[in-house]
């Protein structure tokens, strides 16, 4: 899934049926569906509170969640899900320092990927990024 090396064309929607991931501590996913607090859940469990150091390709993901995108996290060919009008209805900007309550994640690259009931936080620098999107298909 993800970019087509060959046409440079998405592969997006994802359009095989469910596949569950087998070890949600592994560093590779590709094509299974992951529900977001269980793949922080697993972390945590191993005493790491991030996701960390992980490679997503193919791969759905289910909130609800709001992630923290922290240093070294990629989107390619990502589907960051239904902003109903706009996608800056994904994203959410902490009023304080601290960002309670999120996913953190860091060093992560989702490739192909495609985001269901998920929202967004980060740097100014990511948000912008991020809103200025538009939701019009790849071609």
């Amino acid at each position: 899934q993800g970019i087509d090396p060959f046409t440079m064309k998405t592969i997006l929607p994802i359009n095989r049926p469910l596949a569950d991931a087998p070890d949600l501590n592994a560093a590779r996913f590709e094509n299974v569906d992951i529900i977001l607090y269980e793949l922080y859940a697993a972390a945590d469990a191993k005493g790491v509170p991030l996701v960390e150091g992980r490679t997503f390709t193919g791969c759905r993901f289910q909130g609800p969640a709001v992630i923290l995108v922290s240093n070294g996290v990629t989107f390619t060919d990502t589907n960051f899900g239904d902003g109903r009008g706009s996608i800056k209805n994904l994203l959410t900007r902490s009023l304080g320092d601290k960002a309670i309550g999120t996913i953190p994640m860091r060093d992560c690259k989702f490739i192909g990927c495609e985001f269901y009931g998920v929202g967004f936080t980060g740097t100014d620098e990511f948000l912008d990024q991020v809103a200025a999107l538009t939701d019009k298909p790849k071609a």
